[in-house]
């Protein structure tokens, strides 16, 4: 299994992805339920309650490690694709509030090229990398645009110290741009695997139907149980699907914001 399925899961509406990874599971559990007490008599499961129970309790515990583990690479991914676009972001707007420094009257050309520049790159961010990044592909989009960027800055002739000074400390911010942006375009490769996915499914399926091969006298509140239990799992799941790709989604955990306020850059 690939990653199709809880990026797509993702990428659908809030609501939708919470009906679904909410519904489903409880249908899961409610149709065993009805498969089960098919099956088996009431007498048969509480024979097997101690037992069941005891076994029970471990795929729980090994549910709540998958789990876990699961919800912590996922706010990994998240935090990181957090911090990295407030780190480009942050170097992208350090680089506009120093155009105004080359304010020399032979550099009017040098700022509104600067100023293009910063435009240009923000702008391919949002019409071209983004989208790509929502779908989970590689893009190049913004490469043109980044170097346009760096030459803006680097190549300008200064006319006093304090130009000269700041465009050395403008080459660190474009590196800084540069670091977040690879970051940036490279965190789809670095979100949870498939096999972890197919790991927590599986462990999830298997922590919803377990609780059936074992039951007490109620069939009302086995059934309302394991409702509970289904909920949770479901949950659990769409928490991780959503920090797992923080890009996608409506709406998305992060946005291009920043990059649609560097494109209104006069």
């Amino acid at each position: 299994m690939d990653i199709l399925l809880p990026h797509g899961l993702a990428s659908l509406p809030a609501w939708l992805g919470m009906a679904i990874t909410i519904s489903v599971p409880v249908a899961i559990a409610l149709l065993l339920g009805r498969v089960m007490y098919a099956l088996f008599t009431a007498a048969e499961f509480q024979a097997n309650a101690v037992v069941g129970a005891v076994k029970y309790g471990f795929v729980v515990e090994i549910y709540a490690v998958v789990a876990a583990l699961t919800l912590v690479g996922a706010w990994d991914t998240y935090q990181t694709a957090r911090d990295t676009l407030q780190k480009e972001a942050s170097g992208l707007y350090m680089l506009a509030l120093s155009v105004e420094t080359f304010n020399g009257p032979g550099l009017s050309e040098a700022r509104a090229e600067m100023r293009g520049a910063i435009r240009a790159y923000a702008g391919a961010v949002v019409t071209q990398d983004w989208p790509a990044m929502q779908a989970g592909v590689a893009s190049a989009g913004s490469d043109a645009p980044f170097q346009r960027l760096t030459r803006a800055f680097l190549d300008v002739e200064s006319e006093r110290g304090a130009q000269q000074a700041l465009q050395q400390t403008a080459g660190s911010w474009l590196a800084q741009v540069a670091e977040a942006r690879i970051e940036r375009l490279s965190v789809q490769s670095r979100t949870l695997s498939g096999l972890i996915w197919m790991l927590v499914l599986t462990v999830s399926v298997a922590v919803i139907a377990f609780q059936w091969f074992f039951g007490g006298a109620s069939a009302a509140m086995h059934y309302a149980m394991a409702a509970v239990i289904a909920v949770i799992v479901g949950s659990v799941l769409l928490v991780s699907v959503k920090l797992a790709f923080p890009y996608v989604g409506d709406p998305a955990l992060l946005t291009p914001a920043p990059f649609l306020a560097m494109m209104d850059l006069r």
